[in-house]
């Protein structure tokens, strides 16, 4: 019998191969380099990207505290790592990069003003195509 790490169906079937809402995850050959198909919670469960971003856009709901999100690459939309639109970017203009960043440039950097699927605001600032912290706005 062969070992789980070595033939993906054996793998397959060791562990978790459906989302719980019935989506099934791919099976990939042993070296593949692309997407998984699936996210992995913090419990250790798997879940479809479809239901990732159900699970972002419920979390939005929380205002107490920061959100992780994507710009998109033309700065129009916020973004969850799987590509699902979140917020719609209101305001965007040039500011200040203060401190040294391997991830953005000077003249890239930016400040951005979104409201999400919801309809409440949030701010940030990064540049277009990489991951920024984006906080609630009053009002």
């Amino acid at each position: 019998m062969q070992s789980t790490s070595s033939n993906p169906i054996a793998a397959r079937e060791a562990g978790q191969t459906h989302c719980a809402c019935g989506a099934a995850f791919p099976i990939h050959e042993k070296g593949y380099c692309g997407s998984s198909g699936y996210a992995v919670l913090p419990d250790g469960r798997k879940i479809c990207y479809a239901c990732a971003d159900k699970q972002q856009i419920e979390e939005l709901q929380d205002r107490s505290k920061p959100f992780g999100a994507y710009v998109s690459g033309d700065g129009q939309t916020i973004t969850s790592w799987t590509g699902g639109r979140l917020m719609d970017v209101t305001q965007s203009w040039p500011c200040t990069l203060t401190r040294r960043s391997n991830w953005h440039s000077s003249k890239s950097y930016r400040s951005f003003r979104a409201r999400d699927v919801h309809g409440k605001l949030w701010y940030g600032r990064g540049s277009a195509g990489v991951c920024i912290t984006l906080r609630p706005m009053n009002g």
